[in-house]
């Protein structure tokens, strides 16, 4: 695992392994109790993007935007919203 610091006014203070594990700490973020950057030993703290992951009805994450029904039958979003509120938005 990537060795982390506090970054302060007096210098950067190192961040115990267990403790970067414990409150699972990122390069970028900021402590959670002194709202203090998190930095790498380079004094970098830019957060790398995480990839996006999307979370659908059906548990399928391939396409976000449609759900498949037991009977085979394909549903946006939207047009699951609009079956649960009783209206149809395409009018």
């Amino acid at each position: 695992m990537e060795d982390l610091y506090l970054e302060t006014e007096n210098g950067n203070i190192p961040i115990d392994q267990e403790v970067i594990e414990k409150y699972n700490l990122k390069k970028g973020s900021f402590s959670p109790f002194t709202h203090k950057r998190i930095i790498d030993k380079n004094g970098d703290y830019i957060l790398e993007k995480q990839p996006t992951e999307y979370a659908t009805l059906d548990g399928n994450q391939d396409d976000p935007e449609f759900h498949e029904m037991e009977n085979g039958f394909m549903l946006s979003t939207s047009e699951m919203i609009d079956i649960a509120e009783g209206v149809d938005s395409s009018s």
